[in-house]
């Protein structure tokens, strides 16, 4: 009689588990160990400015999501996603992520985190999340998960200057978002995080007030953002095009909106090929104040362009892009632009695993310091140095 007793517990336990949600624990694992050189632009010498080795960790990842049927179409969904260190390392290549600050922190930085709801009318989402501008950018990375040295991320809807100050859009933030159904091909989402999240708010100042008067060391994060994209898929060709503001409301500074517009297509009409070309416009109002803009026009900008293509076939698939950054329009600080070109080769040795081979070249000219973004204290460009890598890495995922 206990024996029954206890079955029946247990079954109606299971029942219910089952019945309250569904959860999906996944991942990645992907490592590569790349040689780095920086070398001294041609104005100068070509002699190498330094080497280095470093095992890389490329954006690997642990995250649960679920969602729970509410019964008339309706649904509860929610997913928790972090990063994870799992070469001991303090450098990171989640773009957008929290760098680790200790040699043996595993989880470190987190990623796209969210409760929502979702019917036929469309799912609304709050937490930590990619950006609409941040979601379209990297759709058109053809490299494996949009990580490491190649990824999309590294000069688009990015402005640099000197050594110190950088701006960019696609980035995660605490936000409120919607996504429509797809209608006729056509889908769209919308986002906005307050002036309040991220740490901040609007009566601070920039470290140390570095803002004020000079960009070249301006260390001031925005403080809200607003931004949309809105798409069409068919015939294996994908279009989209987004926005995306950020307010700088700090006080004692000269800093206005930092806005980005984005274009995109691709094509995936072939089975294995994937064809992308990706055109950002970004600005960054200012004043004359920052010695950027003498003439008054309150903004300074630039234009990068990206095109990518990766082809399976059987086993194989190479994949090559190229990006293209512009000089600094309105700024009598030179800032003549930026190249990046990668091949990468990848092997899959099953449906989930492969080992690939990567080689990378980032251009840099005057005053510019773009990078693989992989260094976190050992070697990285500064004032238009050059930098490149090669190596070797597997990349599994369950």
């Amino acid at each position: 009689m206990q024996k029954k007793i206890i079955a029946v517990a247990v079954a109606g336990l299971s029942t219910a588990a089952f019945a309250q949600t569904n959860v999906t624990i996944y991942g990645v694992a992907d490592v590569s160990g790349q040689g780095y050189n920086v070398s001294q632009t041609k104005a100068t010498t070509s002699k190498p400015a330094g080497n280095v080795f470093a095992l890389e960790n490329n954006s690997s990842l642990i995250g649960f999501k679920g969602t729970e049927d509410l019964g008339n179409g309706l649904k509860a969904l929610f997913q928790a996603e972090t990063n994870i260190n799992i070469t001991g390392t303090q450098g990171s290549t989640s773009g957008t992520g929290a760098v680790s600050t200790g040699a043996t922190t595993l989880f470190s930085g987190l990623r796209d985190s969210y409760v929502g709801l979702s019917s036929k009318y469309g799912t609304g989402m709050a937490g930590f999340m990619s950006t609409p501008l941040r979601a379209s950018l990297n759709s058109y990375d053809v490299m494996p998960g949009a990580t490491g040295s190649g990824r999309i991320e590294h000069m688009m809807s990015t402005m640099k200057f000197n050594n110190v100050a950088s701006f960019a859009s696609s980035v995660r933030a605490t936000a409120v978002a919607y996504a429509m159904p797809t209608l006729y091909g056509f889908d769209a989402s919308i986002a906005y995080t307050g002036s309040n999240n991220n740490g901040i708010n609007n009566s601070a100042t920039p470290a140390a007030g570095t803002c004020a008067n000079s960009l070249s060391t301006c260390t001031a994060q925005p403080q809200s953002v607003f931004g949309l994209n809105l798409g069409w898929t068919g015939y294996g060709v994908n279009v989209k095009g987004a926005f995306q503001q950020a307010n700088q409301n700090f006080t004692g500074t000269n800093l206005g909106d930092y806005t980005s517009y984005l274009v995109g297509a691709g094509y995936t009409g072939i089975a294995g090929l994937k064809l992308s070309g990706v055109f950002v416009r970004n600005t960054l109002g200012t004043t004359a104040a920052m010695g950027l803009t003498p003439d008054g026009a309150g903004k300074i900008t630039n234009n990068q362009f990206y095109t990518g293509a990766s082809y399976r076939m059987g086993n194989w698939e190479p994949r090559v892009s190229a990006v293209w950054s512009s000089d600094v329009n309105g700024s009598n600080i030179q800032q003549l632009g930026s190249r990046q070109w990668t091949a990468n080769v990848g092997y899959y040795m099953s449906k989930r695993t492969q080992v690939y081979g990567l080689v990378s070249n980032v251009s840099n000219s005057a005053n510019q310091n773009f990078s693989m973004a992989q260094q976190s204290a050992n070697l990285r460009p500064t004032n238009g140095q050059n930098e490149f890598t090669y190596g070797m890495g597997m990349r599994t995922s369950f």
